[in-house]
């Protein structure tokens, strides 16, 4: 059965982490989605951070979901990261490194179905096995792509 989030999911929206800390791999996904939206990079940025003050979005065993809701676009973007490096500065709930991330921008007119996707994300993710694919999935964004859509 195919996961409802994977249908926001293009082979642009699949990447490998550079960063070796959380600034970096956010800025990496932050110019990404950026990049899919077509949205002014300041303005993701800006609310990236506001909502990341609020509570940490690095959910625990080594996953992140950062997510956030703006104005003008018709559809979610979902960007998922694998980072080539334990993120340790991310302040997961657990207190682990962070290895995945998975960042949801998504419109502002419709939050039941902005849940849903952010629910739907999260049960994936926390499935047996599915973070270990993904970090085993390192080789190439088009290795880390094919995982990712076999999900």
């Amino acid at each position: 059965m195919s996961c409802e989030f994977l249908k926001y999911v293009s082979r642009d929206s699949v990447i490998l982490l550079d960063g070796t800390d959380k600034l970096q791999i956010m800025d990496e996904l932050i110019n990404r989605a950026a990049d899919l939206t077509k949205l002014n990079r300041d303005t993701i940025f800006r609310l990236t951070w506001k909502r990341e003050k609020m509570i940490t979005t690095g959910v625990g065993n080594g996953l992140a979901l950062p997510h956030i809701r703006v104005n003008d676009i018709p559809a979610p973007v979902v960007v998922i990261g694998v980072a080539k490096n334990e993120i340790t500065d991310y302040q997961a709930q657990d207190g682990k490194p962070i290895k995945v991330v998975v960042f949801i921008v998504g419109p502002d007119e419709n939050q039941d179905a902005y849940l849903q996707l952010l629910g739907s994300i999260s049960r994936k993710m926390r499935e047996p096995g599915v973070l270990d694919k993904l970090i085993a999935s390192t080789e190439n964004a088009a290795v880390l792509y094919n995982t990712v859509t076999s999900l």
